[in-house]
Parts: C-alpha cells; structure tokens; sequence
C-alpha cells in the first residue's frame, strides 16, 4: 500500500467541479482525505480569476502511472478539455505531487498554498506505509503531462 499526495484546482464553477472530483475521487481511493479548500492568486498570466485548491491524500495499490491515469480521467469526467488552459480557465486540475516518500512534482510541492493546506490536511484512518520526511529528489521515470 502506497500513500499519495494530490492537490486538486479549479478557477471555472470552482466549489462545484471539485466537489464532483472529490466524489469521484473517493471512489477510487476509499478511504482519501481532504484538506480545507483555500483561494489562491492564479500564478499564471493567462488566468484571470481565483483558484480553489485543496490537497488529498489516500492509499493505494496503485502504481504512480496508474494513480496518473485514473486522475487524468477524472479530470475529463468533470469536464476538462484540452482547449481549457488556452481560454484562462481551469475545470479542473489533479496533480499527483506525492507517491510514498518521493516528491513527483517539486515545484508544485513548494508552493505556498500545498505547504499552508499541509497543516489542514487530516491524517488517514489506516497506517500509512511511508514515513518519515518526503524525498525532494524528483523522479524523471514518472511524468505527468499536462493536458
């Protein structure tokens, strides 16, 4: 059983696209958990309008290019396209930032608001397989694309 880390963000119907991937979310990782939701400043020049953004974190059995798999069809079940990020809105956005111990996404990672929803992130009822402090190193063999 691996523990992942997921931050979730969308500036388009915000509270209703993640609410919608929460709930898918849960369906596939029974037994994830939620952080408080925050708004964020968008830190692209081409959004214009807040983000909401909430972190998860669950267990799995699955491989990293799996869990990446499963939320990119999350993704387009709530209604991301590819011509979204052209347009400055984000239906929503799932990053696998975490897998056990190894920071997939460093950049992501630092942000302020992922270090702020840390705090607000519960812990998960089962044992959690990796402990300790995450690995920054990146893994190149892992790559999320952003679609």
């Amino acid at each position: 059983m691996s523990t992942i880390l997921l931050s979730i963000g969308s500036n388009t119907f915000a509270k209703t696209n993640i609410d919608k991937a929460k709930r898918m979310l849960s369906f596939l990782f029974p037994g994830i958990v939620f952080s408080e939701p925050i708004l964020t400043e968008p830190e692209d020049e081409k959004y214009s309008y807040l983000f909401r953004n909430v972190l998860a974190r669950a267990n799995t059995e699955m491989s990293p290019e799996e869990v990446i798999d499963k939320i990119k069809q999350t993704e387009r079940a709530v209604g991301r396209t590819p011509r979204d990020k052209y347009l400055g809105r984000m239906i929503i956005d799932i990053d696998l930032i975490q897998y056990e111990n190894r920071i997939l996404r460093l950049q992501d990672y630092e942000r302020d608001y992922v270090q702020q929803l840390l705090s607000t992130l519960p812990a998960l009822d089962t044992t959690e397989s990796g402990t300790g402090e995450p690995d920054t190193t990146t893994d190149t063999d892992i790559v999320e694309e952003d679609a």
